[in-house]
């Protein structure tokens, strides 16, 4: 009897299911952990019919990471989005950079997965990087309106990833619990903010 032809909604469901079990067990067992005769495993599926929605494991992370990044570019967004006209450029970059930080605390698995984990092996997927351009499109407009306002001066390029690359040091080392030196993320993260954005 031939094999009944899936239609979109069964390979999205599945691929979703497999993706939400692939994540669990990363949160379990760390990445090196997963396997994809391991998530069929935890799923109740065989590995052949896995091999029917994904490549391969890296492929199932790169949806993972793709996820990801749209909740975190879900969550950036909504910060402009509610961002008053009265409000200043400098209090808007100020609070994406909180919302950053807010994503990082609140799913820190999402965020190693995203940004810490290493994964030598994972080729470019265009998904992931059209979620990714959506977190610097927030980040880079927000700061070329702080730079047309004179709130900031520089290059509007190396002003947003400068901003980026802070929070997201002071981030990790907070959720690596390296901040045992006499100062809190609470402290260090609004004295940070303040310097680079030269404001208080």
């Amino acid at each position: 009897m031939p094999r009944k032809a899936l239609t979109q909604i069964d390979i999205d469901c599945f691929r979703d299911t497999f993706c939400k079990s692939a994540y669990d067990l990363y949160v379990r067992e760390g990445y090196h952990g997963v396997t994809m005769r391991r998530i069929a495993k935890d799923l109740g599926c065989s590995p052949m019919m896995a091999y029917r929605y994904f490549e391969n494991k890296e492929d199932v992370f790169a949806s993972l990471r793709a996820t990801l990044f749209h909740n975190l570019a879900n969550a950036l967004e909504s910060i402009s989005v509610t961002v008053s006209a009265e409000s200043s450029s400098v209090n808007h970059l100020k609070k994406l950079g909180k919302a950053y930080a807010k994503f990082a605390h609140k799913s820190p698995h999402a965020y190693r997965l995203l940004y810490i984990v290493p994964m030598p092996s994972l080729k470019p997927c265009s998904e992931v990087e059209k979620a990714q351009q959506r977190t610097q499109t927030v980040l880079f407009d927000a700061t070329r309106k702080a730079l047309e306002s004179g709130d900031i001066q520089g290059d509007p390029v190396l002003l947003a990833y400068t901003f980026w690359a802070s929070i997201h040091g002071l981030v990790s080392l907070d959720l690596a619990n390296q901040l045992t030196q006499g100062a809190s993320f609470n402290e260090l993260f609004p004295a940070m903010l303040n310097h680079l954005l030269q404001y208080e």
